[in-house]
């Protein structure tokens, strides 16, 4: 049983212009721009947020893990030319009830979210980190739902962030020291900007941050392996995998980039890798208007905006570091 509760947008700073490019078109947004919230009443389905639901094209945004919906809150509103849908993950915020956490599990949730919900049963998928992840989970076992996706921070570790990956209860303790340290300490580790800083996120992160998610969290990453990535190129998808340069695995996203790229037969040849120099692992709290600049114009087949650069083979640049 479902609850849908809708409203018009009218906030002005959301939206300046009444029209936007959309590829080689020029679209009018005045007409569809709506927030409606869609959750679901039983123990099954994710709760999630839909924005915009007369806009003709949906694009799911799947967040980092430990986080919520909430952290896509700086980038909708530069989006607002397509339909939105924004899940809580399974064993997260609002999505608690839908457990235990898996990638397979997010997966089957998410893709029924979107033959339920998106327009013609499709979605662009937009996913960072754990939420890159679980997108191109998708990919391999629902690929009728996907258009194209757009992931960040999601490529097998490197064998040093196995080796911490393997300690999940250590990281769990060093996440949650951070968490409820000062405003400025938390600021510097994370490289969030300050202005786009939003406690709300902060509480569902520290809500969520349990050793028993954390764990699972931490298990499914170490698992995904290059035999994961070829079945997602097999899939023929076109892919953007982007790396943040100061955290990212940046030769690890070339490589997978070239890798997706090879095994695609149409669309699939179109997979790129891209390096966002300055950017953090979760650069949607950095630079939330590039990241949407990003999706948009990788969703409408044009130029990347200045700012990502290609990760061609042969070409080296400096390693971040995380994964």
């Amino acid at each position: 049983m479902r609850r849908v509760i809708s409203s018009s947008t009218c906030n002005s700073a959301w939206r300046r212009d009444s029209t936007l490019p959309i590829g080689d078109r020029t679209m009018s947004t005045s007409s569809w721009t709506t927030v409606s919230q869609l959750h679901t009443a039983n123990n099954e389905g994710l709760f999630f947020t839909s924005l915009n639901s007369l806009a003709p094209i949906t694009v799911v945004l799947l967040h980092v893990g430990m986080s919520s919906h909430l952290e896509w809150s700086h980038t909708w509103p530069k989006l607002s030319e397509y339909h939105l849908l924004m899940p809580d993950l399974p064993q997260h915020s609002r999505s608690r009830h839908v457990r235990p956490f898996s990638f397979a599990l997010a997966a089957d949730r998410v893709a029924q979210m979107i033959r339920d919900h998106a327009h013609d049963g499709q979605a662009h998928l937009v996913g960072l980190s754990t939420g890159g992840f679980i997108a191109m989970e998708v990919i391999k076992r629902h690929p009728d739902v996907v258009m194209s996706a757009f992931l960040s921070g999601a490529t097998p570790l490197k064998d040093v962030w196995k080796t911490i990956n393997a300690q999940p209860k250590l990281a769990f303790l060093g996440l949650s020291v951070l968490l409820h340290s000062p405003r400025s300490v938390l600021l510097k580790a994370t490289g969030w900007s300050p202005e786009f800083q939003n406690e709300e996120l902060l509480k569902e992160i520290r809500r969520n941050n349990t050793v028993r998610l954390y764990e699972a969290v931490a298990k499914e990453t170490g698992n995904w392996s290059r035999d994961d990535m070829v079945e997602v190129g097999k899939k023929d998808k076109r892919i953007a995998l982007v790396a943040g340069g100061r955290q990212d695995n940046v030769e690890g996203m070339r490589d997978m980039g070239q890798l997706l790229e090879s095994l695609g037969s149409n669309d699939g040849r179109g997979s790129r890798a891209f390096l966002v120099k300055d950017a953090i692992h979760a650069w949607n709290l950095q630079f939330p208007l590039l990241f949407a600049r990003g999706i948009r114009a990788w969703i409408e087949q044009t130029p990347l905006p200045e700012g990502f650069e290609p990760l061609e083979k042969g070409v080296t640049v400096e390693e971040g570091s995380s994964s």
